[in-house]
């Protein structure tokens, strides 16, 4: 099997966004987008599927020597028949790895802020690789760092009750003050006020600094990355969906449908479209 095959078999399945947000990428770049995506989510199972932290770290250890030395594993080779290697160092990774390395501990947050810093470095690492990815020689990439924060914010919003359940809980301090809300309510038959107020905050914080980051970018700019852009949109929609009824991830795991997937970025993707045309 060739390695972008895999890569395709691997992400481009029902559930993962990116079998939405793919085929509006540029055609030039959609294999190179594939494979890089592929490696993100291969690093982040690496230090998600086991609870003792040794494993989580040689496994990471492995990755690095990887991405800098090559191996045979299909997603390194999707990397370098698809000139990703050529375009990003083996280096740009070592932020990505480090963030996940943090996640082994699982890290507690006395304030938003740190939680938010935190969040940028894990989520914002893999929007920034996208960004040098599509953009190479051009700087000021925060504002995709600030969008793959603030969907990673939502995906741990999404997940509080599996993480609770698992003894992690990434609720800043401050929030669980402004609420009276600790673990223990997610662990509960039932949402309380406070449990919903709290989801509906946290998600929020997430929300407006990715609005910032979005106003940050000019139109042309903005339809140059626009995978990345809906991506966030998906993201959005699942942050909706939550704030809506938050209760509802005391029972299940929020996984927005498909359809409705592909009619937001068709959406979205038009909206960027029109924005970016001359005037």
């Amino acid at each position: 099997m060739e390695p972008i095959e895999w890569c395709r078999q691997r992400l481009l399945v029902p559930g993962n966004p990116m079998t939405s947000t793919l085929p509006f990428a540029p055609e030039s770049e959609r294999d190179a987008i594939l494979a890089l995506r592929t490696v993100i989510s291969e690093i982040a199972f690496a230090g998600s599927k086991s609870i003792d932290a040794e494993p989580i770290r040689a496994r990471l250890a492995w990755w690095r020597e990887a991405l800098e030395r090559g191996s045979s594993h299909p997603a390194v080779e999707a990397l370098g028949a698809t000139g990703v290697r050529d375009r990003l160092d083996s280096a740009r990774f070592e932020p990505l790895l480090a963030a996940v390395v943090e996640t082994i501990d699982n890290p507690r947050f006395e304030t938003s802020d740190a939680a938010w810093r935190f969040f940028r470095r894990i989520g914002g690492a893999a929007g920034e690789l996208e960004a040098c990815l599509i953009e190479p020689d051009r700087g000021d990439r925060d504002p995709f760092v600030q969008l793959g924060a603030a969907g990673y914010l939502v995906r741990v919003t999404r997940d509080l009750v599996l993480d609770a359940r698992a003894n992690r809980w990434m609720v800043p301090l401050d929030l669980q003050a402004d609420f009276q809300v600790a673990r223990q309510d997610a662990l509960a038959p039932s949402a309380s006020p406070g449990f919903n107020g709290l989801v509906r905050a946290f998600l929020s914080l997430g929300l407006q600094r990715a609005a910032d980051a979005q106003r940050a970018l000019g139109p042309e700019r903005a339809w140059r990355h626009r995978h990345l852009l809906l991506l966030w949109a998906l993201e959005r929609r699942l942050a909706d969906q939550i704030a809506r009824r938050p209760e509802r991830i005391l029972t299940r795991r929020v996984l927005p449908g498909q359809i409705g997937n592909s009619l937001v970025v068709w959406r979205e993707a038009r909206r960027l479209r029109r924005q970016a045309r001359p005037r």
